[in-house]
């Protein structure tokens, strides 16, 4: 029987947030921390021990399936709130900080 080792510099201390934007099939962080393979950038954050997961509407229901996180929210749901009644997309970084 196989034990998992972690590495203790890695894990998240209380009170310490994390936050990775990548593609975990070209980022190993954001592979590791969600055991989510995806080709295109999406959302990581761990805080108070809780693990969220921001995906596009295509991975939602595939992420739900497979990732490692205790939520997981639509993309869209972050940019409509941040658009409001503008007529124009918000920028990927308001939406990241919203």
């Amino acid at each position: 029987m196989k034990t998992k080792t972690r590495n203790p510099k890695s894990e998240i201390r209380d009170g310490q947030t994390r936050l990775i934007v990548a593609a975990s099939e070209t980022d190993p962080d954001m592979l590791y921390a969600t055991k989510f393979w995806a080709p295109d950038p999406f959302i990581f954050l761990q805080r108070n021990g809780k693990r969220t997961l921001v995906l596009s509407d295509l991975e939602i229901d595939r992420g739900r399936k497979q990732a490692e996180a205790d939520e997981f929210f639509m993309f869209s749901q972050f940019e409509r709130e941040v658009q409001g009644k503008s007529k124009k997309a918000p920028q990927y970084e308001k939406v990241l900080a919203h």
